[in-house]
């Protein structure tokens, strides 16, 4: 009988090697930063324009995105719901990534039968296996709509990310024991 631990981390396979020089994904990253400068805080979200990605802010999105949305597929209803949407999931990742020395990664579909393009963004953090998903943080809000959820998250991955900097930044340990032959 296999171990729990019996798999391939995520971060070491191919398909997520690969995923990373997706020119979709790349092209969102782009895309993301761009609006961030200036259509996110003047016309989305002018109450976070002097705190931009801070911890203090993340709860000015989330009280924002339950304002906006009854629940997680009106998020996702239209076209500029979407597109207004993803601007939230960036800016939600976007504030993980600079307060715990992280990436910005594409994830795989976990369906091999799924587009190889269906990709989902996410954290990528130097002190865990696992992965921060803005996508699931704002699902997690407007489903449960206590206006705690992203800030609960982040704390947690901050208190993990100073454990991690006190250690003196030791390398990402994997628990899959299993390794990908290329």
């Amino acid at each position: 009988m296999g171990s729990t631990f019996d798999y391939v981390p995520v971060q070491l396979t191919k398909a997520f090697r690969e995923a990373q020089t997706d020119e979709n994904f790349q092209g969102w990253l782009k895309m993301q930063e761009a609006v961030m400068e200036i259509e996110f805080p003047i016309y989305d979200l002018p109450d976070i324009r002097d705190q931009m990605f801070t911890k203090d802010s993340l709860a000015i999105v989330e009280a924002k995105l339950v304002d906006l949305y009854a629940n997680e597929r009106a998020a996702y209803a239209s076209k500029d719901d979407l597109t207004l949407t993803m601007r939230f999931v960036y800016y939600i990742g976007e504030t993980f990534r600079r307060a715990l020395d992280a990436t910005w990664v594409a994830l795989p579909p976990r369906n091999k039968e799924a587009s190889p393009h269906a990709l989902k963004p996410a954290i990528d953090l130097p002190f865990s296996e696992a992965f921060v998903q803005p996508l699931d943080l704002v699902g997690m809000a407007l489903n449960r709509r206590s206006g705690i959820e992203i800030t609960r998250v982040f704390g947690h991955m901050e208190r993990a990310h100073a454990k991690w900097v006190e250690a003196g930044k030791p390398p990402r340990t994997y628990r899959g024991t299993l390794r990908e032959v290329d």
